[in-house]
């Protein structure tokens, strides 16, 4: 039962790295529906005004609307995904971005990418832990 005791122990005493999911965790991909509907006008409004300009498809950024974008993040957790966004962006002010504005853009992004809504806002970055992005239908 020791030795139980100390692998357990040492498993969860272990950070997880970003992309990793913990133990027991289920796992979601961004076609269940991980974000509102309203969630997704607020994050237009902020990819409008803080993203859009350099995301335009132009030679700044991808376009991040663009299916051939996501195709990168395929298979990777959506945490991923934030954790760029909040510390790199925008390129002219990295970091100034809120959570609430990163989550708002990941929410709109995806419905932008024809990912359905659900009845449940994201309102943790930690949420995105267990949530992957796949292949749109």
């Amino acid at each position: 039962m020791g030795q139980r005791t100390s692998a357990f122990t040492i498993a969860v005493a272990v950070p997880l790295a970003v992309g990793a999911i913990a133990f027991g965790q289920t796992t979601r991909t961004v076609r269940d529906g991980v974000y509102r509907d309203e969630q997704a006008k607020r994050g237009k409004t902020v990819y409008d005004t803080k993203c859009g300009s350099c995301h335009d498809g132009s030679s700044m950024g991808p376009q991040l609307t663009d299916h051939a974008y996501l195709d990168e993040w395929e298979n990777k957790n959506v945490r991923a995904f934030y954790s760029r966004i909040l510390s790199t962006m925008p390129e002219n002010d990295p970091g100034s971005l809120t959570q609430h504005e990163v989550l708002d853009v990941i929410a709109y992004v995806l419905q932008a990418q024809g990912f359905p809504a659900g009845s449940k806002a994201l309102e943790s970055a930690s949420e995105l832990d267990t949530v992957i992005f796949v292949r749109n239908k």
